[in-house]
């Protein structure tokens, strides 16, 4: 009986160049804010050396290959792959919440 990526479920894809967001762990990265450049909306992460990131959906960060689906005024949201033990994965939605609501 194939399971996780041996039956064709999400992978994350092992040939995609990493962002420099992926080298923090999420709960070390802090949402304080958003950005808007004319009909954009970025989400602005801080990282734990204080430096201030924009994000857009479509973009990667966290250790678990956590792709930016949604950002809003309070919180970024994104998927998570997560290893199943058995050589698959797993999804796992996640988000980064404003600093201080």
């Amino acid at each position: 009986q194939a399971t996780g990526a041996a039956a064709g479920g999400a992978r994350p894809d092992p040939d995609r160049s990493r962002e420099y967001l992926e080298s923090f762990p999420l709960d070390t990265l802090g949402m304080v804010g958003t950005l808007y450049i004319g009909e954009s909306m970025y989400g602005l992460v801080q990282t734990a050396d204080g430096l201030i990131h924009r994000v857009v959906p479509g973009n990667y960060m966290g250790q678990n290959h956590g792709k930016v689906g949604s950002i809003t005024n309070d919180e970024v949201q994104l998927s998570e792959f997560i290893a199943d033990g058995v050589g698959g994965w797993l999804v796992r939605e996640a988000s980064i919440a404003l600093e201080g609501s």
